[in-house]
């Protein structure tokens, strides 16, 4: 007899990851990011062995409180409820996001999404145009080395200097972050790797455009209030244009720490 996931979340990723272990595991999937009491009751009467949390922390309407049967957890971003749920003594949690397979192979589908990004809203060619990437982290290397192919003049700006070097040993022009100002123009576009606050909000408006691949809340220091109009915080890039690959990449990670 098959095991049974609980699938959890919205994202159009998870259709995918559903049809990708369905081979291996019988499957339900519920299209809320709410755990409420109906979600608790209907999970309960499944009873499922496993249980995939969606990439964004469910919230919660009632107590977060797994069925008896969860043996596996698998976690995305987490928070207090997830936390106190997955160190119980019967879940063994395993947190996707942390999957350096998946890592890697996700930089390369947000690489080529922000290419597709960049074509839909700029209608410009990638060739010639001058891009700085901030952070060289995978999706920063994979994102370089996807716009050095398309013929852009790429740029890395990092605070490491182990990074810089490393950058700068792969061809690519390099800048210290402290000093990313001194590359503005107008000609110029800023993609941001980073995943903390870093750039003033009126230095954003120096670059021809600002895109913020990294997770929430952005690079802006102050990310609410007079947000610059040439900024996009562009996140989630693999689920918005290839759901059935990012879904079937999730469905990978899951297998294989399944074992299957």
């Amino acid at each position: 007899m098959k095991k049974k996931i609980a699938i959890i979340g919205t994202d159009p990723r998870l259709n995918f990851l559903q049809q990708s272990v369905s081979d291996y595991l019988d499957t339900q999937l519920y299209p809320t990011m709410t755990w409420d009491t109906e979600l608790r009751e209907t999970i309960f009467a499944y009873e499922p062995e496993v249980i995939f949390l969606p990439i964004q922390p469910i919230q919660t309407d009632c107590s977060l409180e797994l069925p008896p049967s969860c043996q596996t957890l698998f976690i995305g971003k987490t928070n207090e409820s997830i936390d106190r749920e997955s160190k119980k003594d019967t879940i063994q949690p395993f947190y996707y996001l942390e999957d350096e397979e998946w890592i890697w192979e996700n930089a390369n589908l947000t690489a080529e999404g922000f290419i597709n990004y960049f074509y839909l809203y700029e209608k410009q060619a990638i060739y010639n145009k001058k891009f700085i990437i901030t952070g060289y982290g995978r999706v920063g290397k994979r994102l370089a080395l996807a716009l050095h192919h398309l013929g852009a003049e790429v740029i890395i700006s990092v605070r490491s200097e182990l990074q810089l070097y490393e950058a700068k040993s792969s061809g690519y022009q390099i800048v210290t972050l402290d000093n990313v100002l001194d590359q503005q123009g107008k000609d110029a576009y800023l993609v941001n790797t980073i995943p903390t606050k870093w750039l003033k909000n009126e230095n954003a408006a120096s670059f021809n455009r600002v895109f913020d691949l990294a997770s929430n809340p952005g690079c802006l220091l102050d990310n609410e209030n007079n947000i610059p109009l040439n900024y996009s915080l562009s996140t989630s890039l693999p689920g918005m244009y290839f759901p059935q690959d990012a879904g079937q990449l999730l469905a990978r990670s899951v297998l294989k720490h399944l074992a299957f």
